[in-house]
C-alpha cells in the first residue's frame, strides 16, 4: 500500500512549493514535483506529481503519476496512475490510464479512462493446429 509520508519522504523532487508558499500563475515542469502550498494555476508536470496533504490546486493538472494527499478543484488529466489517498479531496473531471482511490478519499467530477491499447494474443503453434471453441450451450459440428 502507498504510505504518503514515508513514499513522498523518500522520493528527491526537482521542485518543491512549500507549505508556506502560495504560488499564482502556471507551474510547468520537466521533473518530479512536490505541492505542499497553494496554488491557483494550471500545474504541467511531464514526470510524476505528489500533492501533499495540506495542499490546495484551484486549476487543471497534467502529469504522468499523480499522488494526491491534498484538494484540487480541477480538471486532471494523467497518462500513468493517479491515486487519491484518504485525505484526496478532488472536484473537476478526470482522464486516466489507471485509477486508485482509496477509502475516506472524495472525488466529485466524471472519470474518463484512457484507452490501452489491445494486445493481440501470441499464437504458439501453426494456426491449423487450433481448434475454434464453441460458444457454451452450441454443440459441435
Amino acid at each position: 500500500m502507498f504510505n504518503k509520508q514515508t513514499d513522498f519522504a523518500k522520493t528527491t523532487f526537482d521542485t518543491l512549493v512549500g507549505s508556506n508558499t502560495e504560488l499564482k500563475g502556471d507551474v510547468i515542469s520537466k521533473g518530479i514535483v512536490r505541492i505542499d502550498g497553494k496554488v491557483t494555476g494550471n500545474v504541467s508536470v511531464q514526470g510524476d506529481l505528489f500533492i501533499g496533504e495540506a495542499s490546495a490546486i484551484k486549476g487543471d493538472v497534467t502529469a504522468a503519476t499523480i499522488h494526491i494527499a491534498g484538494t484540487v478543484e480541477g480538471n486532471i488529466y494523467c497518462s500513468g496512475l493517479l491515486k487519491l489517498l484518504t485525505t484526496a479531496r478532488v472536484i473537476g473531471d478526470i482522464q486516466v490510464k489507471s485509477f486508485v482511490c482509496e477509502e475516506g478519499s472524495l472525488f466529485d467530477g466524471n472519470c474518463k479512462m484512457l484507452e490501452v491499447s489491445a494486445a493481440k494474443p501470441i499464437l504458439l503453434g501453426k494456426k491449423k493446429d487450433f481448434k475454434k471453441s464453441s460458444a457454451v450451450g452450441e454443440e459441435e459440428a
